[in-house]
């Protein structure tokens, strides 16, 4: 059979028994979904290359290769060769598989998976006696031991019609005797000293009431490896059990029981007087292990532009992440050729396994925003539908907030409309005034008055004020107006205030802004978790407010300048 391209975990690993075929079996399925086997064995009528794949419970596929005859057997003919090997000498290599590993190896060598019985892994090690075929005499006396991890091999008669000894039975040590039925074993081993062990017992009591609410979960052990320091106990928590419920509910119950280990610690505080300090926690599910730093990378969510310009900005999980920002780009594109001008838009999506899209923006248009909310959430709505079907999740469109801001009119269009309005008279009465101004200049010439150039240089500079005083009003409270709302779509952090100054230089406004924001923290299970620094969002929002600080600008046809920018982050 063909195998996924990996390494072994373990290799050349030489096994008598069946019990120490099963262990090796155990080994590689508390590390995956399944496993893999190649057995190397040998007898007198020849060699023998199995290769044998497993998932959790049974065997999936099995063949077997008569080496020096070169023919190959499969399904149940390899597994007969395999059991008639049980408890002789036999080379393993172990190769353990994750599941896309599993269904990949089903797809290579669906032909011998398609014509082998799906033999349970306990009725093949349980059915099977131990030693080499001929002994069925000496079945009863070690039917005991042909459960056990090791069985030695019978020596044969010896020589000379001398009776065989009988098999020397050994005694096992004595166990610790097993908890009351029912009822989980709680296992303390300490290091560097001791510490209460009735601290223990009612930190464990306090783990299994949580455990009890959890549906399915039945816990069979709780083990803690303490460290004790001066006041201080290092801890490594491991909780073993089952599942009844679904993959689901596997899942849920290893993150509650993570959040259970860290919720509970501080009874060690409180009963034997030590701070607890976890290091290590790991929650060990019908033999699957998920530690904390893996429950958090799976949460972990990822902000950033989906365009270069800015415009368009996404938070959602790493690995849906680019699902996600393709349906942004989409769906913007597809909102502005309804005639809506998109000038911010932020997705926040929100789950994991099923999404919520909540989206803020702001977009120019003279549409209502009624209008403006229909049309975004029947684009939104049919392409969640479309991403729902690719990605095999189920997504809803859950919050559209958007704000409108009315079309700007630039100068030039007003100067256009100006010119449409002014009648053929008043361009009369215009020319006339200019002939008249001209009349004047001369006389004054021949008066031997020179302040006219003085004057008319003062009157236009009354007249570019007046005009600019005009335009500055509008366009500070335009500025005010876009900053404050883009602020509120800056990600990681809360908009909280904004102080806005400015002062006119000759024909440039420079502007002076405070803004305060309040930091967003991303809960992680043991503590907040953020990638992002201070530094990169201040970074962030002093580029939105130069942006629209050149937008304002250019659509007002006023200089303006960013003089001093204060970013406050609590």
């Amino acid at each position: 059979m063909q195998l996924p391209n990996k390494q072994p975990i373990m290799e050349n690993m030489v096994v008598t028994s069946a019990g120490e075929l099963g262990d090796l079996i155990k080994k590689a399925l508390s590390e995956g979904n399944g496993a893999f086997l190649k057995i190397f064995a040998k007898d007198a009528s020849g060699k023998y290359y199995m290769t044998i794949l497993f998932d959790r419970s049974k065997i999936l596929a099995a063949e077997c290769l008569l080496v020096d005859k070169k023919q190959s057997l499969i399904g149940e003919e390899a597994i007969s060769v395999l059991k008639s090997f049980l408890g002789k000498p036999m080379v393993v290599d172990v190769y353990t598989l994750d599941e896309l590993e599993i269904k990949l190896s089903i797809a290579d060598n669906v032909d011998v998976y398609a014509q082998t019985p799906k033999i349970p892994l306990d009725e093949l090690f349980g059915k099977v006696k131990e030693g080499p075929p001929g002994k069925a005499e000496e079945k009863k006396e070690t039917a005991t031991i042909a459960t056990a991890e090791s069985v030695p091999v019978p020596k044969p008669a010896l020589a000379g019609g001398v009776k065989e000894k009988p098999p020397v039975i050994i005694k096992e040590e004595p166990k610790p005797a097993p908890a009351p039925a029912g009822k989980p074993e709680v296992i303390i081993n300490f290091t560097g000293g001791t510490l209460p062990k009735k601290a223990f017992q009612i930190y464990a009591e306090d783990l299994l009431k949580d455990a009890k609410r959890i549906k399915g979960l039945r816990i069979s052990r709780i083990e803690f490896d303490a460290n004790v320091g001066e006041g201080v106990v290092y801890l490594n928590v491991h909780i073993y059990g089952s599942s009844a419920g679904s993959a689901r509910d596997i899942e849920i119950a290893e993150k509650r029981m993570l959040h259970a280990v860290s919720k509970y610690a501080p009874v060690l505080l409180r009963e034997a007087e030590v701070k607890p300090i976890i290091r290590d926690v790991s929650i060990v599910i019908d033999g699957q292990e998920v530690k904390p730093q893996e429950i958090v990378d799976k949460d972990k969510k990822k902000t950033a532009n989906v365009t270069k310009d800015g415009k368009i900005s996404l938070s959602a999980l790493e690995d849906v992440w680019p699902y996600f920002s393709a349906y942004a780009r989409t769906v913007i594109t597809e909102i502005e050729s309804a005639g809506i001008k998109v000038t911010k838009a932020y997705f926040d999506v929100k789950g994991r396994r099923e999404f919520e899209i909540n989206l803020s923006m702001v977009a120019e248009t003279g549409t209502s925003k009624d209008a403006v909310e229909r049309i975004v959430n029947d684009v939104l709505t049919r392409h969640a539908r479309e991403l729902s079907r690719s990605i095999n999740r189920y997504i809803t469109v859950h919050n559209i907030d958007v704000e409108i801001i009315a079309p700007a009119i630039t100068p030039k269009a007003a100067t256009g409309a100006i010119a449409v309005a002014t009648s053929g008279k008043a361009a009369e009465v215009l020319a006339k005034k200019k002939l008249l101004e001209k009349e004047v200049e001369q006389l004054l010439k021949q008066a031997g008055i020179d302040e006219l150039a003085v004057l008319t240089e003062e009157k236009k500079k009354e007249a570019e004020e007046t005009m600019l005083k005009g335009r500055i009003e509008p366009a500070v409270e335009t500025l005010k107006s876009r900053i404050h709302t883009e602020l509120k779509l800056v990600p990681r952090v809360t908009f909280k205030w904004l102080k806005m100054n400015h002062e006119v230089k000759g024909s440039v406004i420079y502007v002076d802004i405070e803004a305060s924001f309040l930091r967003e923290n991303v809960g992680g299970l043991f503590g907040s978790f953020s990638g992002v620094s201070d530094e990169k969002i201040r970074q962030d929002i002093a580029e939105t407010v130069n942006r629209i600080i050149k937008e304002v600008s250019r659509e007002y046809g006023i200089g303006m300048a960013l003089r001093r920018l204060n970013v406050i982050i609590r």
